[in-house]
């Protein structure tokens, strides 16, 4: 159900996205009717709990963001496996998550992730970090030739507060 849900949503934006930008614009835009946002403070993918901070941290370099720690691989991969069995130990996930989380949707995400065949390879491609949040994306290969990525981040505690299943980038 998770899986099908983002795959709709993704469908969806990208036929909404070419039909939004090739409508006309009602009226031109004014220099006086935009506002400006503040420059700090901006956190796209900030939690609600999160306490703002005077700056992010500068972003690591684009090379030692494709290699990650051979614990963070297996862990990514450990939560891929155990949703593809549909058996997650929900312990290590938030609570939030687990309210995301029911069993038919973890029933259906496991028939679809387990219908896709055998893994061929799961790599790291990249990692997405916002203030303290940082989210690992894998890109999985099955033997079929079907390519997925699995979006993942922790909390501070250990617990997995984001998972994400979708089509590769």
């Amino acid at each position: 159900m998770i899986v099908r849900r983002l795959f709709a949503g993704l469908l969806l934006t990208g036929l909404a996205a070419p039909a939004l930008a090739s409508a006309p614009h009602p009226r031109s835009v004014h220099p006086a009717d935009v506002v400006q946002l503040p420059l700090s403070g901006n956190r796209v993918l900030a939690r609600a709990e999160a306490p703002d901070e005077a700056e992010p941290p500068a972003p690591s370099p684009a090379g030692a963001a494709s290699i990650p720690s051979p614990e963070t691989a297996a862990r990514a991969r450990a939560v891929f496996e155990a949703n593809r069995a549909g058996k997650i130990d929900r312990s290590q996930y938030t609570d939030e998550m687990n309210g995301y989380i029911d069993d038919k949707s973890l029933a259906t995400a496991s028939a679809q992730l387990t219908s896709l065949g055998e893994v061929k390879s799961f790599n790291q491609v990249r990692r997405i970090t916002q203030g303290r949040l940082s989210v690992y994306v894998f890109r999985i290969d099955f033997v079929k030739g079907t390519q997925i990525e699995q979006a993942i981040g922790w909390n501070a505690a250990g617990k997995i507060d984001f998972l994400q299943f979708s089509p590769p980038r």
